[in-house]
């Protein structure tokens, strides 16, 4: 995702009809740096450029962000949700179970597998929520590597 300057932020705010405060530009600085990121990440990236926001800011813009649209939402890791902006939602994960890693699905493989799906059982994938859980390469050789051998 290609990196947004800070003006590029306050138009962003703009065009969704919000106004760009520093602490809204200090969180929407941190999603479009972090990708995908949960509350307290958000806060520790915003706090490293605005140190005065709080928690509770965090949520409340949060809150405004998602309703104008202009942030969504996912449970890549159990309960929690992960945050990103909307301009970067319609992808798909790969999360790992073993270590927690979370990779972006390619476009192409994204698109085959939701395509199978939509084929095979005539269900409309909702792409920009897509998860799929497993273990990542390295959990399996680690495994492979740490088991008796026969």
């Amino acid at each position: 995702m290609a990196q947004l300057r800070t003006d590029d932020h306050a138009e962003l705010l703009r065009r969704y009809g919000l106004r760009a405060t520093g602490q809204r530009l200090a969180i929407v600085g941190a999603l479009q740096e972090l990708g995908h990121a949960t509350i307290e990440q958000l806060l520790e990236a915003s706090q490293a450029v605005s140190p005065t926001v709080q928690l509770s800011t965090v949520y409340r813009v949060l809150e405004t962000l998602g309703a104008h649209g202009l942030v969504s939402h996912t449970h890549l890791l159990g309960a929690t949700k992960t945050y990103q902006l909307s301009t970067h939602a319609n992808h798909a994960h790969l999360v790992c179970r073993g270590c927690g890693s979370v990779t972006e699905l390619a476009d192409d493989v994204a698109r085959r597998f939701t395509a199978d799906i939509s084929r095979v059982h005539g269900f409309d994938v909702d792409f920009g929520h897509l998860s799929v859980f497993g273990r990542c390469a390295d959990c399996v050789a680690k495994d492979l590597d740490e088991s008796p051998s026969a």
